[in-house]
């Protein structure tokens, strides 16, 4: 599909009422910078698939280190096992941390979103 959707030039160049309806109609959030009156699709939907796999990892590595926490590893030793450095582990272990014993991946995610736009 994404292959048909970059050699097909009326994608490229979709303009911002449609992107929108698209946005409301397919559920989908594609960002439209307020200034753009014509927007490339092809790339609009890879960034789409690029923060999807990126959201997917995220919780990937928060579900990990909830089941490390659950088994009362510290920051280091989980950094350790995961591979990562503490820096990394240590937001998301506080963010578990504080929702014990509910330890919900997506609640913790919008923790540690929400926590960095503060930042």
């Amino acid at each position: 599909m994404q292959e048909v959707l970059q050699n097909d030039e009326k994608f490229s160049k979709v303009d911002r009422e449609t992107v929108e309806a698209i946005n409301l109609f397919a559920g989908t959030d594609i960002d439209i910078d307020e200034k753009e009156e014509v927007i490339d699709m092809c790339k609009a939907w890879e960034e789409q698939k690029n923060e999807g796999r990126e959201l997917g990892e995220r919780q990937k590595i928060i579900s990990l280190v909830v089941k490390k926490l659950q088994k009362d590893k510290s920051v280091a030793e989980i950094a350790d096992d995961l591979e990562e450095k503490e820096e990394v582990i240590a937001p998301i272990y506080e963010a578990a941390l504080s929702m014990k014993p509910d330890y919900d991946v997506e609640k913790i995610y919008e923790l540690l979103e929400k926590n960095k736009k503060l930042a």
